[in-house]
């Protein structure tokens, strides 16, 4: 499922929010799911060299490091963007932006461990469920990353 479109033009406020309720509230919500899907395919599937080992792992560490992730840009960096406070704003956009390559190193990762999310032809629900879960977790990373990076942050960084 897509997430909600948003106009690039849209008011700095409403982009933070959509942000916040579109893909922060999302990942909340799906990532413990993803990793405990993860742990239960490892676990039916231990002995199959194509399953997917050390995912749940990766995927629960990322977890943590996104949690942080969001709320640092939560309590901290949106509010400040929000209210127009320019002057402070350099360092902790560079800091979120070296944090989004972590998360592209991480989801990197994930795809080796999971081939590319290629399934073996006698993959069990769970398993086409982590992979389809795993791959929209993927995708809507993209667009929330590229949300803040390529639209929010350069608002900001030009002194608009």
């Amino acid at each position: 499922m897509k997430m909600s479109p948003i106009d690039s033009d849209a008011e700095t406020s409403t982009l933070i929010e959509h942000i916040v309720e579109n893909y922060h509230e999302a990942h909340r919500r799906e990532m413990p799911e993803l990793v405990a899907l993860a742990r239960m395919v490892e676990d039916l599937h231990g002995t199959d060299p194509a399953a997917p080992h050390g995912l749940a792992d990766a995927l629960a560490v990322m977890t943590d490091a996104l949690e942080a992730h969001m709320q640092h840009e939560e309590e901290q960096l949106f509010p400040a963007l929000a209210h127009g406070h320019i002057e402070a704003i350099s360092e902790p956009i560079a800091g979120i932006r070296d944090d989004h390559q972590e998360h592209e190193q991480a989801l990197a990762r994930i795809a080796a461990i999971t081939h590319g999310f290629r399934l073996p032809p006698d993959a069990c629900g769970p398993w086409k469920r982590l992979y389809a879960g795993t791959r929209k977790l993927v995708e809507d990373l993209d667009e929330h990353f590229y949300l803040e990076s390529e639209v929010l942050f350069p608002r900001f960084e030009s002194g608009v």
